[in-house]
Formats: C-alpha cells, structure tokens, sequence
C-alpha cells in the first residue's frame, strides 16, 4: 500500500522539483546588475563588429502578413510585413552563472546599435522600417541581438493588364542598410526567408508564388523579395466580360426581323445605347491604363464598333428597302 502511495505522488514530487528549479532563476537584482554592467560602458554610435576586417553578417527574416491593396493605374502594391533581424554585437556578452543564469535580456531598441533597414522601392520617404514604433530588442548571452519590426509599406510595381481579367502580377521588394556599403556590413537572407505563418489571404488576389535571396546591388547589400499575385477574376467576368460578349452576340440577332417590319433600326440602336450606357457604368471596374492595352479593353471597343456599324448598315438596307422603285419625272 505504501509502495502503491508512493507511485502514485511521484508525479507531484516530480512536478515540485521542476518548480523549484524553474524558479530558482534570476531575480530583480540579477537582471538590474546584469543591465548596469552591459550598458554602462556601451558605444552604440558604431558598427558592433568584432572584426572591423570583414563586413557584419546581419540575417533577414520577412514575415509576410497581408497583400493590403495593387494599384493598376498607380503600380503601387502596399504589403504589411513583418522583419526580422540577427546580429552578433561584440559589446554585449556575459556569463549567465553570474547572474542568476540569466541567458538573455530585453531592452528597448534605443539602447543598443541597430541596422536602419530601408525599403529602396518605397513610393513614399525613405524611412527605416517600423520607425514610429517601439521596439523592443532581445539580447542573447553570446552576443546574438533579434529585434523585430514591421510596418504597412507601398512599393512600386510594375503592372500588366494585358490579360485582365486573368492577369498575374510579379512585385519585389528590396531592402537595403540605409547608407552602408558592402563592405561593412552583409545582408544574409534566412535559411527560410519568407515566412508565412502570419498570413491573411486576399480576395481579390492570390499568392501564387514568393522567393527571397541577398544579392548585391550597386555596392550596397541588398534582400530582395519576390512575389506573384493572381487576381480572383469571377467578380469582373460577371460584370464586364460577360455582358461584353452577351452584346457582340446580340448585335447579329437584328438580322433575324423582317426588313419590312421596322424593328431593325429600332433594335440596333436601343443595343448601341445599352452598351454605351454599359461601359459608362463599369469603366471604373476596369483599369485605366493603356500601357500596355488590354486585351477586354480591345474587345469592348471592338464590340461598340461593330454596334454603330451594324446600326449604319440597318439603316442603309432600310432605305434601299423603303426606295420607290419608279424613278421620278
């Protein structure tokens, strides 16, 4: 009995131990001489590079959260993003059995030299990422700095429409260490670069396809991101495609009434004018750019083209129908 009571509190005992040793940790006093110390004698006005010989390798990570909005006309794509960075600091060590075992710290970004990440293709200023907001950075005992930011950021984008409404769009984003070259410090992409775990998909646009790699670009470091969208394009096909070729349909059908029952001319128009009214209503659906032209963009024109023609030709058949044949004296 006393064996079987004894198994049976062992799972508790075990559960105290791990207590107890869980919060045997550090204490107030452990991390506030732990702060003292690192930062009392802390240059963050320069590159903390323990080997000023080599350039500082600094990893880059980016969250992908949101596809906010693709402007056509403007070529612009706004991307809320999330990033984050990894360095060693050569001024930010120390040995966690001094205190309290203390294996990392986190402290405001203010307080420690850090990278002012930018993006290049930024329609708007060329501000660092996540500027207005506190971050807050987290120190390592080896040195290992990790701060993470993000922001809601417009970049330009080619756009082409040519296909609309079944068109894919290919965007990139490009960062780069604002005002340091190459030589002093490296932007390292991730071994998983572009993370989607944070992701909400968009309706009108899918993300098909997305890469992320370093590269140097006219002497500076550089993360580029790449990515393809795909417009969802049910909405448009019910709104403009296919009333655009339920009218080039129709137009023919005018042929089918007796030329001398006079609903020809009648008919025609009232399909010209239906149409016209038509492409009225639904031009702000469709982009507005001609560089290049779409391929629906043709299509309506074509169709409104064909409707004044066939109007023209109604008319023409009309006449030589109703002609008196008896030439006047």
């Amino acid at each position: 009995m006393d064996d079987c009571i004894s198994f049976r509190c062992m799972p508790r005992l075990i559960l105290t131990c791990l207590f107890f040793y869980i919060v045997n940790g550090q204490t107030y006093t452990d991390m506030n001489t732990l702060y003292t110390d690192i930062f009392t004698s802390l240059q963050k006005s320069f590159l903390p590079n323990a080997d000023f010989s080599t350039a500082l390798n600094v990893t880059l990570k980016l969250y992908l959260v949101a596809i906010v909005r693709f402007d056509e006309v403007d070529k612009t794509v706004d991307v809320s993003t999330g990033i984050q960075l990894t360095w060693a600091d050569a001024g930010l060590s120390w040995n966690p059995s001094s205190y309290g075992n203390a294996e990392f710290i986190i402290v405001r970004h203010t307080d420690v030299w850090t990278p002012k990440i930018v993006l290049v293709n930024s329609v708007e200023t060329y501000e660092s990422v996540g500027k207005n907001y506190d971050v807050l950075v987290t120190i390592y005992y080896n040195g290992t700095v990790v701060i993470a930011n993000g922001d809601v950021m417009s970049a330009t984008c080619t756009a082409n429409v040519y296909k609309f409404p079944f068109d894919s769009q290919t965007c990139d984003l490009n960062f780069v260490v604002w005002g340091i070259s190459a030589t002093n410090i490296n932007l390292i992409a991730d071994s998983n670069p572009v993370d989607l775990s944070f992701y909400r998909p968009n309706s009108d646009w899918s993300l098909e396809s997305y890469t992320g790699e370093s590269i140097i670009w006219n002497g500076y470091s550089n993360f580029k991101m790449t990515f393809t969208v795909k417009r969802a394009p049910l909405y448009y096909n019910i709104v403009v495609a296919c009333p655009t070729l339920f009218f080039s349909l129709l137009n023919p059908l005018v042929f089918l009434f007796p030329i001398d029952s006079g609903d020809r001319i009648g008919l025609s128009t009232t399909i010209l004018l239906s149409y016209a009214i038509f492409l009225t209503m639904v031009r702000l659906a469709v982009p507005a750019t001609s560089n290049p032209m779409m391929l629906l963009l043709v299509m309506m024109i074509v169709t409104i083209i064909y409707s004044g023609i066939i109007v023209a030709v109604t008319i023409f058949t009309s006449s030589l129908y109703h002609r008196d044949p008896k030439p006047k004296k």
